[in-house]
């Protein structure tokens, strides 16, 4: 268990889910509630998480890579390039399918902090995010 002092970062936690998928967003969202995250942002395009990140303080992203319009890769190499953005000071945790080592390494170049592969464990979820922010999960 995290310790509870630890435990209220989760909760005071926003995130920002991006995936084109209803269904994976879904599924993301409800295991995010399990541990304890209950400030929840969706967006199903490239588009949307840009503005997204635009209106909300957003504590970390849960990003697809393959969506129609853009993909997870190309999404966070706009925001970098974008001075305003804020991205580099907001953990990035990658959930996809593609398990392909160029996307993989394209992604740990970008700062993509963790990957994690669909179908995810909320566990899993869990020990990502305890992980990027240095939370002990004992």
């Amino acid at each position: 268990m995290v310790t509870a002092n630890k435990l209220q970062d989760l909760e005071n936690m926003s995130c920002l889910i991006v995936d084109d998928d209803k269904f994976s967003r879904t599924f993301i969202k409800t295991a995010l509630y399990q541990i304890g995250i209950k400030t929840i942002k969706e967006a199903a395009t490239a588009k949307e998480a840009v503005e997204q990140l635009a209106n909300y303080k957003i504590d970390i992203i849960f990003l697809d890579q393959q969506m129609p319009d853009k993909n997870g890769i190309e999404l966070v190499q706009d925001l970098k390039r974008s001075p305003n953005s804020g991205i580099d000071r907001i953990p990035i945790i990658m959930i996809t399918v593609d398990t392909k080592e160029k996307t993989v390494l394209d992604a740990k170049s970008l700062g993509i902090r963790e990957y994690l592969v669909k179908p995810i464990s909320p566990i899993a979820l869990k020990k990502r995010i305890c992980n990027v922010f240095g939370i002990k999960d004992h």
